[in-house]
């Protein structure tokens, strides 16, 4: 299998703890109440009055870590419970507003995120170098581009792609594991190209490619199949997939035509993957983006 460097995780309770140190804002429940605490702590972080998490069910399968790619670190959570999923969106998303989340919504990336993490440790290090005038200090940091900020991959349980078990060669218990390989390498691919090519943008081509890495990474092979499955795509046109969700207006009304092309482009990597036997997911990404299939 393609090996894919991934740091220490902390599971459990520990990880949803170790984020609310850092992002306090996730220790205000939502509520229609909830905004000026939310801003206190999100803002300023200002935890609220007897701080907890008591509205996360949690589970002992809840991770967060860090995974290797060519652009850096990504930091991934997982949450197993739907609940606690859709309640971390609506705090960190929705400014602890009880917004309802859609049901396709299974995976999500914040960009930009305050945090105080950050800011308690650079105080540290300020202070151990003999530094006095924190306050200042901290506002001539804060001026820099990014500063006290962090991105954070968030991912729920579920089939991938809305596939079901049966529609597989997988049993259920091991396709939901696979579904969650399949789906944090996949918001990883996205990050990476977002963070090394950030105008090369290509809607169905970006789903393709990182589809590429979520199966390489979860399997260990491109099964083509599979990636055609969860797009909806076939030598005879569009049925029942993902690829409609990319298309603008002009582009579904000839979704047939574009499945055909993006179906015979997944044969395509099929053959790529078959003939190189690729190590690195990530590297292969970053030439299927420099050298795309489809124009879409």
């Amino acid at each position: 299998m393609p090996q894919v460097h991934t740091g220490e995780s902390l599971k459990g309770e520990d990880a949803l703890r170790a984020l609310a140190r850092r992002f306090p804002q996730l220790y205000v429940a939502p509520a229609e109440d909830a905004l000026e605490a939310h801003q206190l702590a999100a803002g300023l972080g200002i935890e609220p009055e007897n701080a907890n998490l008591d509205h996360f069910e949690g589970s002992a399968l809840d991770e967060l870590r860090n995974v290797g790619t060519p652009a850096g670190s990504v930091e991934v959570l997982f949450l197993e419970r739907r609940r606690d999923f859709e309640t971390f969106l609506q705090i960190i998303g929705h400014k602890s507003a009880p917004e309802p989340i859609a049901r396709t919504v299974g995976a999500i990336t914040y960009r930009g995120l305050a945090d105080w993490g950050k800011v308690v440790n650079a105080r540290k290090a300020y202070v151990a170098a003999g530094g006095e005038d924190w306050r200042t200090e901290f506002a001539r940091l804060a001026q820099e581009p990014g500063a006290f900020r962090s991105e954070l991959v968030v991912i729920s349980e579920g089939p991938y792609s809305n596939v079901a078990a049966n529609e597989t060669p997988y049993e259920s218990n091991e396709w939901t594991a696979i579904s969650r390989e399949i789906r944090l390498h996949h918001e990883c691919a996205h990050v990476v190209c977002r963070r090394l090519m950030p105008d090369d943008v290509l809607a169905v081509w970006d789903e393709v490619t990182a589809d590429v890495v979520g199966l390489l990474c979860a399997i260990g092979r491109y099964d083509v199949a599979l990636a055609t499955r969860f797009l909806g795509v076939s030598a005879e046109g569009f049925s029942n997939g993902r690829l409609e969700e990319y298309l603008d207006e002009e582009q579904a009304s000839r979704i047939d035509t574009i499945a055909v092309e993006v179906f015979h482009a997944c044969m395509r990597i099929e053959q790529i993957c078959a003939s190189t036997q690729p190590e690195d997911p990530f590297a292969l990404l970053l030439q299927l983006k420099r050298e795309p299939l489809i124009g879409y």
